[in-house]
């Protein structure tokens, strides 16, 4: 199955992930509607976890040294 385009930030995206996880949680919805939310979190997921991908990549190019050579090296998000 194709993925859905979304036009969302990650932090967007998240955002909804997490409110579904609530809904789901909370155990009020009917089945029909969890079954749709649950949909909806998945698909939320997979363009989560793209952009993610798509984010290392870009970093392993940034520390790309020139020679053919990447240099990985572990995020730290206080630099």
């Amino acid at each position: 199955m194709a993925r859905k385009k979304h036009n969302l930030s990650f932090e967007e995206a998240m955002t909804q992930l997490e409110n579904i996880l609530s809904l789901l949680e909370d155990g009020e919805l009917s089945l029909d509607d969890s079954l749709a939310q649950f949909s909806k979190g998945v698909e939320l997921y997979k363009y989560c976890y793209d952009l993610l991908n798509n984010v290392e990549g870009k970093v392993k190019i940034i520390l790309d040294d020139g020679n053919n050579d990447i240099k990985e090296a572990e995020f730290n998000s206080n630099t």
